[in-house]
């Protein structure tokens, strides 16, 4: 017998092993396919059709739908609104967040269990009470930020902090970041720790201290995931859907409309699911586009 021939048998041994590795996804595989792919495939047909949400006939709209969207001034709203979000976002969120982690990591000595801990419990609580609580926050009547403002000598804005289209997007960017900035400290801090204290001292040693050892070792080190903490506040900025629904529905005069608002508006309110449908492929596709550049971007760097 060859050195390269396989033992009487192990073939049939890993044939049967991948028949039991194949049965033991089946059911992962099953319902990625039943509530992933099938509705995703459903979607992109519908989209090249007209119908209502209970409408049983179809009729064929072609590129109809896709061209609406350009024409339709309140898609250019909710796009410009869900970029706002992203980089709104980005700024506060990964921006304060690395901020945070640095002071966590380098300032604070004793209690910075107990300060992580508080700052990443809105994380854990859910959107709906998170969006609640800020209300109560912004009500014009007996909200918090109201008595705040005037007892600095300031007046708050007339029409509410959520009711007046000037500043209600800003509102919702400010109850967002509250919510998500946790996420981001505990990521960044995760990072920091893991760049080894020996890289520092032996920097110290060749004269790089401050802002030199900051640029060419801790930046390069949390770069990684400095990218991740960006993509994921990106895909959360092109989802958000569950703090616009809850706090504004989209309002006032449509300052705050989302892309996934507006979805939802023209599909169950207005029932036009086809041109949903179409909105809904566009978004999937601007969030392919800006993974893929995000992640040429960190190849590139």
């Amino acid at each position: 017998m060859s050195a390269s021939s396989s033992p009487p048998g192990a073939a049939a041994r890993a044939m049967r092993i991948a028949g039991l590795n194949g049965a033991m996804l089946a059911p992962a595989l099953g319902l990625v396919g039943i509530f992933v792919l099938l509705p995703s495939v459903m979607t992109l047909v519908g989209s090249f059709y007209a119908f209502g949400i209970t409408s049983s006939s179809w009729s064929w709209a072609g590129l109809d739908n896709y061209l609406r969207a350009f024409s339709d001034p309140v898609f250019w709203i909710a796009l410009k609104n869900n970029f706002i979000i992203i980089f709104g976002s980005i700024l506060s969120q990964v921006g304060l967040g690395a901020i945070l982690a640095a002071v966590l990591d380098r300032g604070i000595r004793r209690g910075s269990t107990a300060y992580r801990t508080i700052i990443f419990m809105p994380v854990v609580i859910s959107s709906v009470a998170v969006s609640l609580i800020w209300m109560m926050i912004y009500d014009p009547n007996v909200g918090s930020l109201n008595a705040l403002v005037k007892a600095v000598g300031l007046t708050p804005p007339k029409l509410g902090w959520l009711g007046d289209p000037g500043i209600s997007i800003w509102m919702v960017l400010l109850t967002a970041a509250w919510a998500n900035v946790g996420f981001q400290m505990v990521l960044i801090l995760a990072g920091l720790q893991a760049i080894p204290k020996e890289l520092y001292e032996a920097a110290s040693l060749d004269g790089a201290r401050g802002l030199k050892a900051f640029w060419h070792i801790t930046l390069p080190g949390i770069r990684n995931i400095l990218i991740v903490g960006v993509l994921i506040t990106t895909i959360g900025g092109l989802k958000v859907f569950d703090l616009i629904f809850v706090m504004t529905g989209g309002g006032p005069a449509n300052a705050t409309q989302v892309m996934g608002t507006y979805i939802y508006l023209q599909a169950f309110n207005l029932g036009n699911m086809g041109y949903a449908n179409a909105l809904s492929i566009i978004l999937l596709l601007i969030a392919l586009l800006l993974g893929v550049a995000q992640l040429k971007l960190s190849r590139r760097g």
